[in-house]
């Protein structure tokens, strides 16, 4: 999924809002691209782990400069996307020196995608989405990023950097992460206890840790179910609020102060009311969720309804065009929505109106390659990952849009 971004321009996370208050309000989608400075030197206090505020003066703060980068790898396709501002985003994938599953390759880019230099990437293997991994290496499948120096890539493996990706460290949470995103500093995982592809039962648990490094805690654990392996739960940050999707039905939680790692509770199932399963989420403010809920699949095609939660009451927007099986679904501020759905075919849907009408932005006859860390950078810019890399896979392809996903272009990597 797309997760990603885990998106609208703002502050830390994939997605940007406002402030208004709610008695624990909705989701935010958190696709692909998270916002904060893009400086190539950053001053910080050293890593701390969540505890109780300090009670002696601060320690001097460190500063840490961005590695240079060299030649990005010969062949690269790439896999998942972050962006961290307009100009500065990261993409882990594969490269021809890579044969498939074998290890995984990072680029960067600072000028907005017009050039690119490759960087060190952690010692994993490229493990696409529900695929299983034939390396002895820990896999990856995801990456995301809070900053210029902060950066995790993951799915099912955790591996951290706090130095722009000159070096890496394993994370060690006791099984599989299936979704990751960082806002208001702090970076936040779902990890299930399946340490495979298959499903198995038990709980998903969401942990907490300060996004500049230092242990994760739990702040939730959802109930008993068949939880996932590879696949990614919804988690949606923008600060003060987030949202996570710890199972299904009545497995939604939500926090007004992401500060506090106390404060997640239960919050209402946008999509009871229309029958369906909760699919994706995105919140572009702190008062207004968009729920995409989907179901009654045949012949390649869902039911996509969308539903808008405002002020604690839900309501159905609309319905997005049927083609494709299920969805992941990003907004901006302005009531721009956009879902990307494949099945026989690829296509990212867009409404202008806040999902009320819905028209076809883009489709590709791929044979169902799908996208991957959908969202918006800004209410103007944003991405996608058409494809995946890997055997079958050849086309996976950076996208971007400038006009509000109304338009999307093939952004090179090399």
């Amino acid at each position: 999924m797309a997760r990603t971004l885990r998106t609208v321009g703002g502050p830390p996370g994939h997605r940007q809002r406002g402030v208004r208050r709610w008695a624990v309000r909705a989701p935010l989608v958190c696709l692909a691209v998270t916002s904060a400075s893009c400086a190539s030197t950053i001053s910080r206090p050293p890593s701390t782990s969540i505890s109780a505020p300090a009670t002696s003066s601060p320690a001097p703060s460190t500063t840490i400069s961005s590695p240079a980068g060299g030649a990005v790898p010969g062949g690269f396709l790439p896999g998942s996307v972050t962006f961290v501002s307009t100009t500065t985003g990261f993409a882990l994938g594969v490269a021809a020196s890579c044969p498939a599953g074998s290890c995984v390759a990072l680029v960067r880019t600072t000028d907005g995608g017009s050039t690119w230099v490759g960087l060190a990437a952690p010692p994993a293997a490229f493990v696409a989405h529900g695929a299983p991994s034939t390396s002895s290496l820990p896999g990856v499948s995801e990456v995301r990023f809070a900053d210029p120096l902060d950066g995790w890539a993951f799915g099912p493996a955790l591996f951290a950097t706090h130095d722009g990706a000159l070096t890496w460290q394993s994370i060690v949470l006791g099984a599989s992460v299936v979704s990751l995103e960082t806002s208001a500093g702090s970076v936040f995982a779902v990890v299930s206890p399946c340490r495979g592809e298959a499903d198995c039962p038990g709980p998903l648990q969401l942990e907490q840790a300060p996004a500049v490094g230092g242990g994760f805690v739990t702040v939730r654990t959802g109930p008993s179910v068949q939880s996932p392996g590879i696949d990614s739960p919804d988690l949606s940050l923008h600060a003060p609020v987030g949202f996570a999707v710890l199972g299904s039905g009545a497995s939604l939680y939500a926090t007004e102060n992401l500060a506090d790692p106390n404060g997640w509770n239960a919050f209402a199932d946008p999509c009871a009311s229309t029958g369906l399963p909760l699919t994706s989420l995105a919140a572009p403010d702190p008062t207004t969720l968009y729920s995409l809920c989907t179901g009654n699949g045949a012949m390649g095609s869902t039911t996509k309804d969308v539903v808008v939660t405002d002020g604690g009451k839900s309501t159905l927007a609309g319905a997005a065009p049927l083609g494709g099986d299920g969805g992941t679904l990003t907004a901006t501020a302005s009531g721009v929505l956009v879902i990307a759905s494949a099945s026989g075919a690829s296509s990212l849907y867009r409404s202008t109106d806040g999902g009320h009408t819905w028209s076809t932005a883009e489709t590709y006859d791929d044979g169902g390659a799908g996208f991957n860390d959908l969202g918006f950078t800004t209410t103007t810019q944003g991405v996608v990952v058409h494809g995946l890399p890997g055997p079958g896979q050849e086309t996976a392809q950076l996208l971007m849009t400038h006009d509000a996903g109304a338009t999307w272009q093939v952004v090179p990597i090399g």
